[in-house]
């Protein structure tokens, strides 16, 4: 898109920016279909994430068009492409750690592993039964509702342009996005820093379409900020994910346990191997391991975004914002 768009009345030009990103996830939507195509599913997801922050940065001007149920359509459809693809980072990630591991820890990874993979089957499985039915009709809604629309012109107040509107909404985001990184409160605050990394990917998806000089850097270290919390939550996420997984561990092999002692020949050589089959030592060290990776990522935010060091980023942005408040003139 090129800086026309800025001089366009507001009503237009979101929805000119909507109808992109919806293309840019029907574009990828066919590609789901091919095994072997792994960037297929983060494709769809970005033009999903995108549309619907679009719809949102620009709701007062697109009320007309998108009703509560279909809004509500794309957040399910939209979520239903998440947990899968989350739980694939995750993979990832412990895999990665294997040779950090003694071979004493490794079957704990293999049992988590094992877990993580049989949740990912699952959630793939519930996506495909419903995504291929339910994106075509919503995009075909989402197009038909989009591409037309009706306005009020008074001829005694000025037009509003998109450019004007943008930098409103770029002042408000910018605000909400420095309110919540000023309320992270430690590297265990979860809600503030997943809240802030929301917050970053909105200002970046609200700047992207124009291509703005002046807003190059913004965007740069938006993108930057937005990777920085989002491997912070992924930490947050895993070590719940792992404090769960070890009280479930360590029942299984009570369970186990107590079961062959109980048998009617208990067997003394099956029993010691019950009792050496420990994948809890395992879990604690990927624990560790996930740990420093946290206070890692911690440090970095706040020595780059916390307790006033983001000042500049803000200034920079109010700039921006003044510079497209005063282009729509």
């Amino acid at each position: 898109m090129d800086t026309d768009l800025l001089r366009r009345p507001p009503e237009e030009g979101a929805r000119l920016i909507a109808l992109s990103w919806l293309d840019q996830a029907a574009a990828a939507f066919p590609r789901l279909q091919d095994p072997g195509d792994t960037e297929a599913l983060h494709d769809f997801r970005v033009g999903l994430r995108r549309l619907r922050s679009c719809l949102r940065s620009y709701r007062a001007y697109l009320e007309e068009s998108l009703p509560k149920k279909l809004r509500r359509r794309l957040r399910d459809l939209a979520g239903s492409t998440g947990p899968g693809r989350d739980t694939e980072v995750q993979i990832e990630w412990l895999r990665g750690r294997s040779r950090h591991l003694g071979s004493y820890h490794r079957a704990g990874l293999a049992w988590i592993v094992g877990r993580l993979e049989e949740r990912m089957r699952a959630a793939n499985e519930e996506m495909s039964a419903s995504l291929p039915e339910e994106f075509p009709r919503i995009e075909k809604d989402l197009r038909d509702r989009l591409s037309t629309y009706r306005t009020e012109i008074h001829l005694a107040l000025p037009a509003p342009t998109l450019a004007e509107v943008t930098a409103g909404i770029l002042r408000r985001q910018a605000m909400e996005l420095e309110s919540h990184l000023a309320r992270v409160d430690g590297p265990e605050d979860e809600h503030e820093a997943h809240e802030a990394r929301i917050s970053a990917k909105r200002l970046r998806y609200l700047l992207e379409p124009f291509d703005l000089p002046e807003a190059i850097s913004l965007v740069k270290s938006m993108k930057k900020l937005q990777d920085l919390l989002g491997e912070l939550h992924d930490a947050h996420v895993l070590e719940t994910e792992l404090s769960e997984s070890l009280q479930i561990a360590a029942s299984e092999r009570v369970r186990r346990l107590l079961e062959v002692t109980l048998s009617e020949a208990p067997d003394d050589a099956l029993i010691r191997a019950e009792r050496r089959r420990v994948r809890e030592s395992g879990l604690l060290a990927l624990a560790r391991l996930n740990r420093a990776r946290r206070n890692r990522l911690f440090a970095e935010l706040e020595a780059d975004w916390l307790e006033g060091r983001a000042a500049g980023f803000f200034e920079e942005a109010a700039a921006v914002a003044d510079s497209l408040g005063g282009g729509g003139n």
